[in-house]
């Protein structure tokens, strides 16, 4: 009866076993697997989960990690060749796990971690697990599940399993780090180039060209999963996807995000600066610059969330991804609406943006309407950094002649205004020196005004003694004639006839012509022409009005001109009022009227 027994569970245990399908490796390179087996861990050995036949797995069973912090899976392939060939096995989630395989000599069992919290291997992609397959043999591989970073999410997830041949995975890593190593000598080179050339010159564009550049070389570092062969990318926050995928937030993430807002910043920048769009296209200068902000501060706000407290890539990627879209989108429109107006080295740039950009949109629209997922096959990112290395260098050399056409053109002018202002500096020294003439003439006039002054002042003086010593005369002999006229008249018995003569020779000496010339000469001498003019306007005047009209110019006295004509004050009046009827002077024109005094 406990043979019977003990058959009968043996039976039941075998049966249980062998319900586990074989996955029979085939020709294609990767293939999807459902073909396996769970068992939630409880601190079982590997020794116990292949010997213990108690120890049920359950055939396309899922994890939850609410019940369990480790599972065990167990797979079991075929490989028909009859060659044994090495195979890579990835599992998600794929936080800690750790594949049990035997060694090459079928003697000892090996394990190997792969996964997001494994330690640092080096392997680009850290999710593979590897193993050899025998051929025409079957392969018994068993994985230990580390779920425990799931527990907070408090869903079943149903393991995602592929394999792919090795010698696949060997050619798509030889094609990444072909390509990788090509894309970033390129930028290297072009990066060394204008680093350069800012330290020479100190232009801001090429700065911002340089950021882009550098955010081009992590952008691409990251795309093709090498920082996980540099150095340990730690996990900071892990999150379920709505079909099931874990996915998680680790410093290659990180790097990304900051890579995208340097490229987009360098990009932004650039095409402000090199379009002078404050300037120029104000309006689509606030749009670049407050899209760019947005994008900033969003990229920030979300690197900090996903680094520091939970995950939020799944949701947020999509609106992540449009915002970029857009921003990329007014830097195109931007260049062609510079382009359509004409603006400084405006073409150049545009068919430099050209390339990059649509690359870049390119790389955007794929992750919004197609996977959020790393798309290793594709060469978007490598054609949108190495079209933006060369064709902003073409764009930088094409600005650079631009100045250099502009330094030209300012050459000229400036030596055409150098010219200028040396004629300017000539005509100064002419009118310098034609002041220093016209100074020196009116010098020379000065002095000689002064010598004619002083002669006019000698010659008045003369005048004045010449007219004051005929009037002193004239005053003499008038007296001495009337002290003989007195004398007659008390002496009748004097000599009459001898008297008389003296009076006719005092009275002859008060009309004597010759002191009348000495005083026209001296008056000539001031009043140069007088008397011809005088005559021209007024051929009918007498020479005794002629006499009287002078001594009226010269302002002498009524008493005065009196005395040089030996008649009374009255009289002198009253032929200064016929003579002035017979000028017909008006009062402005007439000599001053002290000669009533």
């Amino acid at each position: 009866m406990s043979k019977l027994f003990l058959f009968l569970f043996l039976f039941f245990v075998t049966a249980v076993v062998s319900a586990q399908s074989v996955y029979t490796l085939q020709d294609r390179s990767t293939a999807p697997i459902d073909a396996y087996a769970l068992l939630p861990d409880h601190g079982y050995t590997l020794d116990k989960v292949r010997t213990d036949t108690t120890l049920r797995f359950i055939r396309g069973d899922s994890l939850r990690p609410a019940s369990t912090q480790t599972y065990w899976l167990r797979l079991i392939v075929v490989n028909p060749a009859y060659y044994d060939e090495s195979y890579n096995l990835s599992i998600q989630p794929s936080l800690n796990n750790t594949l049990y395989t035997l060694d090459a000599g079928g003697q000892q069992w090996r394990a190997h971690q792969a996964g997001a919290d494994a330690p640092f291997t080096g392997q680009r992609d850290r999710n593979l697990l590897t193993f050899i397959a025998k051929g025409q043999t079957q392969t018994v591989l068993y994985v230990k599940i580390d779920v425990r970073r799931l527990q907070a999410i408090g869903r079943a997830v149903k393991p995602v399993l592929a394999i792919e041949r090795q010698s696949r995975t060997n050619k798509t890593d030889q094609f990444m780090m072909v390509t990788w190593i090509m894309s970033l000598s390129v930028l290297v080179l072009f990066f060394l180039n204008n680093l350069f050339i800012y330290a020479n010159f100190n232009d801001r564009i090429v700065l911002y060209y340089l950021l882009a550049q550098v955010g081009g070389m992590i952008y691409i570092t990251d795309y093709k999963q090498f920082f996980n062969v540099l150095f340990p990318c730690p996990v900071f926050t892990v999150g379920l996807s709505p079909a099931g995928e874990v996915h998680y937030f680790d410093l290659g993430n990180l790097l990304q995000h900051s890579s995208i807002v340097l490229i987009l910043y360098g990009q932004a920048q650039l095409t402000r600066a090199y379009l002078n769009t404050s300037v120029t296209l104000p309006t689509l200068d606030s749009v670049i610059k407050y899209g760019l902000y947005t994008y900033a501060l969003l990229s920030s706000a979300l690197m900090v969330i996903n680094s520091c407290f939970f995950y939020l890539e799944d949701s947020t990627l999509w609106y992540h991804n449009i915002v970029a879209l857009a921003l990329i989108s007014s830097i195109m429109y931007t260049c062609v609406i510079g382009y359509i107006r004409n603006l400084p080295a405006a073409t150049p740039f545009l068919l430099a943006n050209s390339l990059p950009l649509a690359f870049m949109l390119a790389t955007a629209l794929f992750h919004v309407f197609i996977s959020f997922k790393k798309t290793e096959p594709s060469l978007l990112p490598d054609l949108a950094s190495i079209t933006h290395a060369l064709a902003f260098s073409i764009a930088l050399v094409a600005r650079t002649k631009f100045i250099q056409n502009e330094l030209a053109a300012r050459t000229v002018e400036t030596r055409q205004l150098e010219f200028e202002m040396r004629e300017m500096a000539l005509q100064h020294r002419l009118a310098e020196l034609e002041n220093q003439r016209i100074n020196a003439d009116i010098r020379h006039e000065k002095t000689k005004n002064e010598l004619l002054q002083e002669r006019l002042e000698i010659n008045q003086r003369e005048l004045a003694s010449t007219t004051l010593y005929i009037v002193q005369k004239n005053e003499l002999l008038a007296s001495l004639k009337t002290q003989l006229q007195t004398l007659h008249k008390q002496h009748p018995t004097i000599n009459q006839q001898g008297l008389k003569g003296i009076e006719s020779i005092l009275q002859s000496n008060l009309y004597l012509d010759a002191d009348w010339g000495k005083f026209k000469i001296h008056f000539e001498q001031i009043h140069p022409d007088f008397f011809d003019n005088l005559l021209t306007k007024h051929p009918s005047l007498t020479k005794y009005e002629i006499r009287l009209y002078a001594y009226f110019h010269i302002n002498l006295s009524t008493k005065e001109i009196a005395a040089l004509l030996n008649i009374d004050p009255a009289s002198v009046r009253r032929a200064k009022t016929r003579l002035y009827k017979k000028m017909a002077l008006s009062e402005s024109n007439r000599p001053s009227d002290s000669a009533d005094q």
